[in-house]
């Protein structure tokens, strides 16, 4: 398996992954997610040990309440979003805390199916006045399917909603920002497009997908430089578009998917990591190493 990887990639990403500073949750996720060990493994249950009892998970629990709610909730992208993170590290609906987040984010939606754009204020209560945000309907849409919940009613109300909303632009825009361009159409609409291509809505002879290919090749460039990456969820980078792009049925031979296969590899650093932060890079990243190796093995199937 651990061949598999280096034929992905140019530099070995996994001793970078597996020394001792990293923190257990990303040598469990690198031992399952890229190394395809499995969970009763000897290693593994190390690691998932030592991460269900760490400091950062017992935080992240402290901060839920009752309910099921984290700060800022459902707005994922201010900060850390507590809930990404417990994904990020491995937990599905197996846990608790991940179960009841789950289960409030499927009751909290606007009437239409969609989620609203963080407005700064913690409200509890969707504003239909507000209107959905492509943006935070693709996100939290994602992560409830990623954790098989694809074929319940709200999220399937929300596919809907994103299925019929795309502009004739190509893209998908919140009433938010109204025609803010590019900054909302390439916050929005990959996250809108990954759901609809994960959901198998779309195919690669689509109108829709017609026209949202037509947005990222007129913005490839741009995308290949930066990446948009403002944060985890405000992006548009290569990370998140190859899989699902292979998904189509996409390959070397079209221009979009090789050029962003390239840059992607090429991003790589020679200690085998890729740093997250668009025009200025952030100092390396294990999520963001994980994320991109794990894109390039997809792409590569």
């Amino acid at each position: 398996m651990r061949q598999r990887v280096l034929a992905a990639v140019r530099y070995d990403p996994i001793p970078f992954l597996l020394s001792a500073k990293q923190p257990a949750w990303v040598k469990h996720q690198t031992l399952v997610r890229l190394l395809g060990r499995p969970e009763d493994d000897p290693e593994v249950i190390r690691w998932r040990e030592e991460r269900d009892g760490s400091e950062e998970v017992r935080h992240i629990r402290a901060l839920q309440n009752p309910e099921g709610w984290f700060p800022g909730m459902p707005w994922m992208h201010i900060h850390e979003y507590p809930f990404l993170r417990l994904l990020d590290m491995g937990y599905g609906l197996e846990d608790e805390t991940v179960r009841r987040t789950a289960q409030n984010l499927l009751e909290y939606q606007l009437p239409d199916g969609g989620y609203m754009h963080p407005s700064g204020r913690k409200v509890n209560i969707p504003n239909p006045k507000v209107g959905w945000a492509p943006c935070a309907t693709g996100y939290i849409t994602k992560s409830l399917m990623e954790l098989g919940l694809a074929e319940h009613p709200a999220v399937q109300a929300a596919l809907n909603v994103m299925l019929r909303r795309q502009r004739e632009s190509g893209g998908w825009i919140c009433r938010y920002h109204q025609d803010r361009y590019p900054y909302c159409i390439l916050s929005g609409t990959p996250w809108v497009f990954v759901c609809l291509v994960q959901a198998r809505l779309i195919t690669r002879r689509s109108r829709v997908t017609e026209r949202a290919l037509a947005v990222f090749r007129r913005h490839k460039d741009k995308i290949i430089r930066h990446g948009y990456q403002m944060d985890r969820c405000y992006r548009c980078d290569a990370a998140l578009l190859l899989p699902s792009l292979h998904q189509l049925g996409m390959s070397h031979r079209d221009r979009l998917f090789r050029d962003l296969r390239k840059s992607l590899v090429e991003k790589q650093a020679e200690d085998g990591t890729w740093s997250f932060g668009g025009r200025r890079p952030s100092k390396r990243s294990a999520w963001y190493t994980i994320e991109c190796v794990a894109a390039l093995q997809a792409a590569d199937k």
